[in-house]
């Protein structure tokens, strides 16, 4: 279990600007919706679901378990400028492994958010301990790849025309690895 004690979260960006991470709740669908409409549509191709529909968002909003899935929302006062989420499995052969998901708001790219919120979620992963933080990134996404890296990540593989975006183009998928820190019982 995460503990929530720590939210809200104020960060200071590179530029000094302040945000507030907290986790999802409920009355959050709407901003979300807001926030994936200031998305890109080049960005939103990647994604696994349609964020255009609101239904996607409200369902998301409406099943929230955070011992499932844990979504971390950065705001810039009141608006969704971040959005990460930790995935978990419960039970079966990879309940320590953990995924991570992030996106951020073109105006707040290379400001520093996407590394406070990749920190964000390798603290989480040490609180729900995980063994192995992973994240699964579209080759071509090269500067979310260099980020995960730079945090310690590590690239164990990349798999050729194996995921399509959602107008049906083959990409190689880039699996990335966090290894978290193992006591030496858990080592031995």
């Amino acid at each position: 279990m995460i503990p929530l004690d720590r939210y809200p979260k104020e960060i200071a960006l590179r530029d000094g600007a302040r945000l507030v991470f907290r986790p999802m709740v409920r009355e959050d669908a709407d901003r979300l919706a807001e926030f994936f409409r200031m998305i890109p549509p080049e960005d939103k191709m990647y994604l696994r679901e349609n964020v255009d529909r609101l239904e996607t968002i409200e369902k998301w909003a409406e099943a929230l378990d955070y011992d499932a899935v844990f979504p971390i929302l950065a705001f810039a006062e009141e608006r969704i400028v971040g959005d990460a989420t930790l995935h978990r499995n419960r039970a079966g052969w990879k309940q320590r492994v953990g995924k991570v998901r992030i996106l951020v708001s073109p105006e707040f790219r290379h400001r520093g958010l996407g590394t406070a919120m990749i920190r964000e979620l390798r603290h989480l992963g040490e609180k729900a301990s995980l063994r192995y933080l992973m994240a699964e990134v579209l080759e071509e996404q090269q500067i979310a790849i260099r980020a995960f890296e730079k945090l310690g990540f590590e690239r164990m593989v990349v798999y050729r025309n194996f995921v399509n975006d959602q107008k049906g183009r083959l990409h190689n998928l880039v699996v990335l690895a966090y290894p978290m820190t193992l006591s030496r019982d858990e080592l031995s």
